[in-house]
């Protein structure tokens, strides 16, 4: 601590992103400077995210200032986002956010994050968003917290001096991770070249294997450029699609170059293209045969026709709570379909000159320099891009619930929908399944 000797005081969420219990769960507390170590008061405090526990030291300290504390891993058995620290293999990976007591220092520009393994197994490292054998943060301490974070013996790491694209596995995957990784890194360049507008951004793939039952999920960090991939190990989950993990993968990428919508709660964008590009471009660039293209739009589609919710309102939607998850995944799929029937609509009108994603590089652009995508700004280019009858269209599907039917080309002329008639959970609902030709 520079400067004049001062009263230390660091805090931690009571628990982070409202699940993850941390500062109440921190012990073995110990504050220390040169003059040895340092009692210190602790108390509950209310913060913009929630209630926090703070620690302030009982006396002035000066110098350097070493802090140790200590935290138990999440459950397994916990669900939800992946915010918890974890076991896997003999390391952990989680949130940051789940993990860090930060100091409250007023003026504090800069902080750097170290690695000291030493106590961890033989050949350990540790990676975290926006870096990875260190990472230097401008801003307030807050700038390190919700980012992904790894450490451990990591594996298949496909770390190159200078390059923007790694990504590492952690654990015994029910796959080989280094093809994995591989497969992965072919994702990222044929995202970053099929997007333009961002370039090759510096992005982290990490990937945990739990020693427990755990299917292919994953979480990602648009604002930090990465994504963490759960899987569970082979022993505790046997015979697990290696499809769907791909599938996890590139969509859990693909939400870095798709983004935000700036003005309100939109996860028909923010969800419908990404689960649109993810489900599609791997097969237009090679990376996956067109049958599990189909199985994956497949998959989204039931979300969407088979759903009670089919018919809701985007705000009614939004409205039921995150644990109704046959409702909140409607956007999913009808975002999709959405953006499947506009791209057909776009290369017909250019007679294939155009797409559905080059057609929105000027709003992904504008957004980059500093403008949000709104509302406004959304309607405004598809009058422009589609005329009038097609803001009037995007209203009553997208936002009001009508069926939305699939267009002969939709998702392209390898793919042809056809329609079905399912049961899920005792309703019988029309809908539709894809074939590869």
């Amino acid at each position: 601590m520079a400067g004049a000797p001062q009263r230390l005081r660091l805090s931690a969420p009571v628990r982070f992103a409202g699940m993850v219990p941390v500062g109440s769960v921190v012990s073995d507390f110990t504050v220390a400077d040169a003059g040895g170590r340092a009692s210190t008061s602790t108390s509950e405090v209310a913060t913009p995210a929630g209630p926090a526990r703070r620690w302030t030291s009982d006396r002035d300290l000066n110098g350097d200032v070493i802090v140790r504390y200590r935290l138990p891993l999440t459950p397994f058995a916990q669900g939800g986002p992946p915010y918890g620290m974890k076991a896997a293999g003999l390391g952990v990976a989680g949130n940051s956010g789940s993990l860090l007591v930060l100091p409250e220092i007023q003026g504090l520009r800069r902080s750097t994050l170290h690695w000291d393994l030493s106590r961890m197994a033989s050949g350990s490292s540790g990676v975290i968003a926006g870096g990875t054998d260190m990472l230097i943060v401008h801003g307030s301490p807050e700038a390190l917290i919700d980012r992904w974070i790894m450490a451990g013996p990591l594996k298949a790491g496909q770390k190159r001096p200078g390059e923007s694209f790694n990504a590492f596995t952690l654990g015994a995957p029910p796959f080989d991770a280094t093809a994995m990784m591989a497969w992965s890194r072919r994702v990222y360049t044929s995202l970053a070249d099929t997007f333009g507008y961002l370039g090759k951004p510096r992005y982290l793939l990490a990937i945990r294997a739990l020693d427990a039952p755990s299917f292919a999920t994953g979480t990602a960090s648009v604002a930090n450029g990465a994504s963490l991939i759960t899987v569970g190990s082979p022993t505790y989950l046997p015979g697990q699609d290696v499809e769907r993990v791909k599938g996890t993968i590139a969509h859990e990428m693909t939400h870095n170059w798709v983004g935000q919508f700036g003005d309100r709660p939109a996860p028909w964008f923010n969800e419908g293209l990404t689960v649109y590009v993810s489900a599609t471009l791997p097969c237009e660039v090679g990376l996956r045969q067109w049958s599990d293209c189909a199985g994956e739009i497949g998959k989204w589609a039931k979300d969407y026709y088979g759903s009670e919710a089919r018919n809701w309102t985007m705000d009614r939607i939004e409205a039921t709570p995150f644990a109704c998850e046959d409702v909140r995944r409607v956007p999913y799929g009808r975002g999709m379909m959405y953006f499947a029937n506009l791209d057909a609509q776009i290369r017909a009108a250019s007679d294939g000159r155009r797409t559905l994603l080059t057609a929105l590089r000027p709003l992904f652009e504008d957004r980059r320099a500093g403008q949000p995508l709104t509302m406004q700004g959304w309607e405004a280019w598809l009058k422009r891009e589609r005329g009038p009858d097609a803001v009037a269209s995007f209203r009553d599907t997208v936002l009001e619930g009508s069926m939305i039917v699939p267009a002969p080309n939709a998702f392209g002329d390898r793919l042809r929908a056809r329609p079905t008639r399912s049961t899920s959970g005792g309703r019988t609902y029309d809908g539709y399944e894809w074939q590869a030709i």
